[in-house]
């Protein structure tokens, strides 16, 4: 009897540490796929929930970015460079440095230029997490070029020196310092990453996106932006002979009809917004919009003043650029006022967070 217990004793056990064994390479399995699950998908982005596919998930609060080690994580994109046709791989950082190079004067403040750099970071990215891949370059995964009528401004190290001279150290590292500071960090607004626009002046007051797109964007509203008058188009006079007015305008309108004689009586501004953009402005017989008028003109800016005189037509300018979203000169006085980079974009994009991404492109 003793000897039969010990042998039901004996298989027990053997049996147990078997069922043990199984699960612990169960365990060890599932890990395993989990592993690859999660390295798959974050290769787009860091996981705040495995149940989210949207913008969020490619985002920590920046806060917690350290402790989460996204700071130390490199990011990689492809630059379609416009004059080589050239594709160009370079980290996330290494591209915002050449973007603030080429969007705001390295003469500015460094808390000016941190604020730049989140914004070039932020516009790149969100390209990426909308997948929002360049026409023509989508198996290279290209989202941004440096051409910037098409996305923003960029320029490489050559180009630099070249622009800068014998300053090209003192500002490179400069630059590099505003960038690196503020490392991966980009704003969101109700956990997607914004549409963040900028420009030069803004002529004393930004712009409200309901003007320019139609509806309301949250986090771009009209501001009081000082200190943008050292901006060098911040004001501009164009003057056109009344052949040429009429020839541009035809060019773009064939059935136009505007004649060069008496044109005072036929250029009229229909439409003005709130910080005194035209939005609407009629000539002979079509209306244009005023950011097409601007367009067609090469104007600064959709502030402008129309003065038809006899021999030519006077058109004057307040502001340089589209006027959404922060204004760089604006920018500029208010880190000489002693405001943090921090400050500067909450200013400008209303009821926004700063949060860090972590992506693999």
């Amino acid at each position: 009897m003793r000897r039969q217990l010990k042998k039901a004793f004996l298989i027990d056990t053997i049996f147990m540490a078997a069922a043990v064994l199984l699960l612990l390479i169960a365990n060890i399995a599932m890990a395993l796929k989990n592993t690859a699950a999660q390295d798959d998908s974050s290769a787009f982005g860091f996981q705040t929930s495995g149940k989210e596919n949207t913008e969020k998930s490619f985002l920590i609060n920046s806060e917690n970015a350290e402790k989460a080690g996204v700071a130390k994580a490199e990011i990689y994109i492809n630059l379609l460079r416009k004059d080589t046709k050239k594709v160009e791989r370079m980290s996330l950082e290494e591209y915002v440095v050449g973007a603030v190079a080429a969007e705001m004067p390295a003469e500015f403040p460094i808390e000016a230029l941190k604020a730049q750099a989140v914004a070039c970071r932020t516009y790149a990215m969100r390209k990426v997490a909308r997948k929002l891949l360049h026409s023509g370059y989508e198996r290279q995964k290209v989202y941004l070029c440096d051409d910037f009528a098409h996305c923003q401004a960029y320029i490489d190290k050559n180009q630099m020196k070249q622009k800068w001279g014998k300053n090209f150290t003192k500002y490179y590292q400069k630059l590099c310092s505003a960038v690196m500071a503020t490392k991966g960090e980009v704003l969101v607004y109700n956990g997607e990453i914004i549409d963040c626009l900028f420009h030069a002046a803004s002529g004393g007051r930004t712009e409200d996106a309901r003007e320019v797109f139609g509806q309301s964007i949250p986090y771009l509203k009209s501001v009081v932006s000082r200190g943008e008058e050292a901006c060098p188009k911040f004001s501009g006079e164009f003057y056109f002979s009344c052949d040429e007015f009429v020839k541009r305008l035809k060019s773009f309108y064939p059935n136009l009809k505007l004649s060069a004689k008496d044109i005072a009586s036929q250029v009229k501004v229909l439409q003005r917004t709130n910080t005194q953009r035209v939005k609407m402005v009629k000539v002979g017989n079509i209306k244009i919009s005023g950011e097409k008028f601007r367009q067609i003109f090469g104007l600064y800016s959709t502030e402008f003043w129309i003065y038809p005189q006899q021999s030519r037509i006077e058109i004057r300018t307040r502001g340089y650029g589209h006027g959404l979203g922060m204004s760089q000169w604006g920018a500029g006085y208010l880190a000489r006022q002693g405001k943090s980079y921090k400050e500067i974009l909450f200013y400008y994009y209303k009821n926004v967070k700063i949060y860090r991404v972590k992506l693999k492109v």
